[in-house]
């Protein structure tokens, strides 16, 4: 019997080995200024086709698409899903313009945004928190707190990704978009170890296997996408998930704390100091750059690439955009690997289970490829802050030489109460109004404001700005502040309340579709804060004169007032005074029969 198993078990094997699934990843390098290095982990998944509107067991079998997302989509109704988790700050002026056009990376904190298709309005919102809370329970995030309060309904940014109007599908209700985000949500592991369980790998293989916590949110900035859309064929339809995350890890500083994990001063024989300026025991100006490294990735991320991911339908790629005149690329492994070059970049394959290490070694750290810059700066702060008011201020600057159509998307919360009407623009130092001013029209080519309700809904506010060629611009619009109740006051009230980001997207002027999407970083506003102390006072003072009083009140009535030569009889009375007067005698008259004795 054995015999006969053996070829079976072994041919069960071979023809599991050679199924494909619908299942993509890559990896790509690209150094950076300032010795900073950008590491794009990209991933595509497919579902299996299925029927829009048939039950989920009759018509749906998973894969590779992870089972604990699809039931989550079919039972809120939702076509299209974006997820983001961002922490740190992208500097534009160092890194350039963000990875793939900033369409896949978000601000501080978590923001997510949906398409949801209902009968009305009511009917989506239920579906929206019973959908930001499955989400919760799964990713480990307080996507929970989002509410009504939070909540907006985008009209001009956030576009469908795949529209499934425009696919010939009939569908039996109105689609919505709605949109929320959580600027003060930190982003850890946790959050990390659920986005690596939707991967058919799992952390395991492939290059989610370099994927570690405690090395992936120690770089400069982070940044991790889930993008689900549905996309249909007449009346068969499939979901295609995309998962990005995007790092840039600062190498020398990677290096350093891999060699010395508590940082300690530079001994001073191992400074090197600027040879331009004077120098000498006791001063240095260190040099900034490092213009000479060698490093691999284990060293940026502690491991290896565990092999490739057998089961996905093209070779595991790792690619780096390099400038060979001063940067090399060496692939580790048991088998002879030769990087290849395509087209710009230097790549190659894994379509084995071996380990890979790569290393990168750099003669001069400053000569890299040109960054591209981004079609717009852009930054956002707070002006004429004071104790009840104050007010924002966006500036925005056009370095291209062709004029530049934008949107400035702007959700604020309800406690922030914004008046449309101070808006001002400010351009070649020519100040423009809303109310007065006709130019103002030139550059402003539409608003949408929908004004916030106390506790209930965010101000809502979209501005279509035109900005001239090599032109910065100012917007300012003026806010009051509400005062919340004691219990709306979160535990850190005194550090302040953060404002989510502003989302800024550039148009193409023929077709006003988005062609680069940036985040301004977030506004940390303090609001008249009360006393939390004072509770606090209120009791122990309470409770003080309370004992005090009750305790003169007991002592009146359950004590009596007497002589000192009458409570000394009294005490020689006493049953205890004639019992103690007793033993003592009796201890005395034992002692002294054992002294006779």
């Amino acid at each position: 019997m054995k015999e006969f198993l053996l070829p079976v078990l072994l041919l069960c094997a071979l023809c599991r080995a050679s199924v494909q699934y619908p299942f993509e990843e890559s990896l790509e390098f690209k150094p950076l200024e300032r010795n900073n290095l950008l590491a794009s982990f990209n991933f595509r998944i497919n579902s299996t086709e299925f029927e829009l509107y048939e039950p989920d067991d009759k018509t749906f079998h998973y894969s590779t698409f992870s089972k604990l997302l699809g039931p989550i989509l079919r039972e809120t109704n939702t076509r299209e899903l974006h997820l983001r988790f961002s922490q740190g700050w992208y500097d534009p002026e160092v890194y350039g313009e963000l990875p793939l056009k900033g369409k896949h990376s978000g601000g501080t904190g978590v923001e997510l945004w949906a398409l949801l298709e209902g009968q009305n309005e009511e009917s989506v919102f239920k579906d929206w928190i019973k959908l930001v809370n499955s989400l919760s329970g799964l990713f480990c995030a307080s996507l929970n707190f989002i509410d009504s309060s939070s909540t907006t309904y985008p009209a001009t940014v956030f576009q469908p990704a795949a529209p499934v109007l425009d696919q010939g599908l009939s569908l039996k209700n109105d689609l919505f978009l709605l949109r929320s985000a959580l600027p003060r949500e930190p982003v850890c592991t946790e959050n990390l170890t659920p986005f690596l369980k939707l991967l058919p790998t799992k952390g395991k293989a492939g290059i989610s296997s370099l994927l570690t916590g405690h090395k992936v949110f120690n770089s400069q900035w982070s940044s991790m996408s889930i993008d689900v859309t549905t996309h249909c064929s007449g009346t068969k339809c499939h979901y295609e998930m995309e998962q990005f995350i995007n790092l840039i890890l600062d190498v020398p500083m990677t290096l350093e704390r891999n060699r010395m994990p508590i940082p300690k001063p530079t001994p001073g024989s191992e400074l090197k100091c600027d040879p331009t300026k004077p120098f000498d025991a006791f001063h240095c100006f260190p040099l900034d750059d490092i213009s000479q490294l060698e490093f691999s990735l284990t060293d940026l991320f502690g491991k290896k690439i565990q092999g490739g991911a057998l089961l996905a339908s093209r070779p595991t790629k790792v690619c780096a955009d390099l400038n060979l005149d001063s940067w090399s690329m060496e692939v580790q492994t048991d088998i002879q690997t030769t990087p290849t070059l395509e087209g710009e970049k230097t790549c190659f394959v894994i379509e084995d289970t071996n380990e890979y290490n790569v290393l990168f070694k750099v003669k001069d750290t400053k000569r890299i490829k040109p960054l591209k810059s981004p079609p717009i700066f852009a930054s956002r702060s707070l002006s004429g802050y004071s104790q009840d008011s104050g007010g924002f201020r966006i500036d925005v600057k056009n370095p291209t030489d062709q004029d530049s159509d934008i949107v400035i998307f702007e959700s604020i919360p309800w406690f922030v109460r914004i008046y449309l009407h101070t808006l001002t623009l400010t351009i070649n130092s020519t100040i423009t109004h809303i109310v007065s001013d006709p130019q103002f029209d030139q550059y402003v080519k539409g608003i949408i404001y929908n004004p916030a309700i106390d506790r209930q809904k965010p101000s809502h506010l979209e501005l279509l700005v035109s900005i001239p060629a090599h032109t910065k611009i100012k917007l300012s619009l003026e806010f009051d502040k509400a005062m919340l109740l004691y219990a709306e006051y979160p535990p850190d009230a005194n550090h302040g309340f953060e404002i989510e980001p502003a989302v800024i997207s550039v148009l193409d002027r023929d077709s006003h579709k988005v062609v680069y999407e940036m985040r301004t970083t977030t506004a940390l506003l303090t609001l008249p804060t009360p006393d939390f102390s004072m509770p606090y006072n209120v009791i122990i003072l309470t409770s003080t004169v309370m004992s005090l009083a009750f305790g003169s009140i007991f002592n009146l009535l359950t004590k009596q007032t007497v002589t000192e030569e009458e409570a000394e009889s009294r005490a020689k009375e006493s049953r205890v005074t004639r019992l103690r007067f007793t033993i003592k005698q009796r201890v005395q008259r034992i002692k002294s029969l054992l002294r006779r004795s």
